[in-house]
Order: structure tokens, then sequence, then C-alpha cells
């Protein structure tokens, strides 16, 4: 049984540290001062309220409970660090948006030693996924082409975030998801003694 450790991890919004939701290109001074602005109250977390687990080496889990936004007791995230994914479980939309059960995001994943912290790199593109595990959508493909026209990624970059998309959809549909290392979260969290109705 893997230990689980505590650990840190941060969304990073690539291309919008600025604050607004138009892509481009920012001065590393800004995206310095956003990963500070996220990374600094994480710190004052209490240990008995931590959020974030590594549970193997390819998987962090968080406790969403307290996250504000389409969260409820039973909201976890599983970040499979291999796999370039941010995995929310029971994400709670208002209707007609409440059929989706899990909300994918596409990501990079870098850990920061000047920070001690993961840093989760948003690269654009979302999936939503039915409770039958098997129905999807894709959201945010402009989002992409915003970025490539803003020059915050390549054309190679673009073609390995599609890449991702369609090797993530073939899974879906092909009834490979949840994946095992969601499996793997499941457990962890149950042991961590979040709640997982």
């Amino acid at each position: 049984m893997e230990t689980l450790t505590p650990t840190l991890l941060v969304w990073w919004r690539y291309g919008k540290e600025h604050g607004q939701d138009e892509c481009r290109c920012n001065d590393p001074q800004v995206v310095d001062a956003h990963l500070h602005r996220k990374i600094d109250p994480f710190r004052q977390t209490p240990q008995e309220k931590w959020r974030w687990f590594q549970a193997s080496p390819n998987l962090i889990v968080e406790n969403w409970e307290d996250s504000p936004g389409s969260a409820g007791p039973d909201t976890h995230i599983y970040y499979l660090l291999d796999k370039g994914l941010a995995v929310i479980e029971n994400i709670h939309f208002p209707a007609p948006d409440d059929n989706w059960k899990w909300y994918i995001h596409i990501a990079d994943f870098i850990y920061n030693e000047e920070l001690g912290s993961w840093l989760m790199k948003d690269m654009f593109v979302d999936v939503c996924v039915e409770a039958n595990n098997r129905t999807y959508q894709i959201f945010d493909l402009p989002d992409l082409a915003c970025a490539l026209d803003a020059g915050l990624i390549t054309h190679q970059d673009s073609r390995r975030i599609l890449e991702r998309v369609d090797w993530l959809v073939k899974q879906i549909v092909g009834g490979k998801f949840p994946f095992e290392e969601i499996e793997c979260g499941r457990q962890a969290c149950q042991r961590l003694g979040w709640s997982t109705e």
C-alpha cells in the first residue's frame, strides 16, 4: 500500500495570469505573482484540512469539498501526472448541465522546486463525461486556438494537446474510463477519511 504524502498543487491558468479571460503572453513577473497569489493562502491550510496528497508517483488526490463553485462533499480531483489529466469526480453543475459527473482538464504538470509545489498548467481543452462514463462533450477548443494565435503555444504543442484529447475520448468511447488510477485515487480518499458518497 502506497504512503499518502502531503503535497501541494496549484492550478496555473496559463495565458490568463492577468486575471481576464482572453489569452495573452504575460511577463514573468505577472506569472510569478499569479502563482504566489494561489500558493501563499494554501500554505496557511491547517494540517487537519490539508487537501493534497501524493498517492503514488503519478497520482495526486485533492479533496475539493471546501472549494468554491460546483463542489460537494463527494467531489474529489485525481491528478494523473503521466497522462496529463486532472479528473474531477462528482462535479455539481446546475441544470441543464447536471447530467455531467466528470470534468476533465487537459494539463501539463511541473514540480517547481523554488515554489515547493506542483503546478497544473491548464492546456485549455476540457472534456465532460456523463454518469454512464461513455457520453462526453469537448469544451474550450476556441481557447486552444486563441492560445496558438497569441503565441502561448506552438503548432507542435497544439498537436500534442489534440492528440491527448483524441486519446482520452477514444478511451471513453471504448469503455476504458474511469481509469485504474482513478480507482486507486478513490481508495486513497477513503483512507484519508474523505467522503466518497
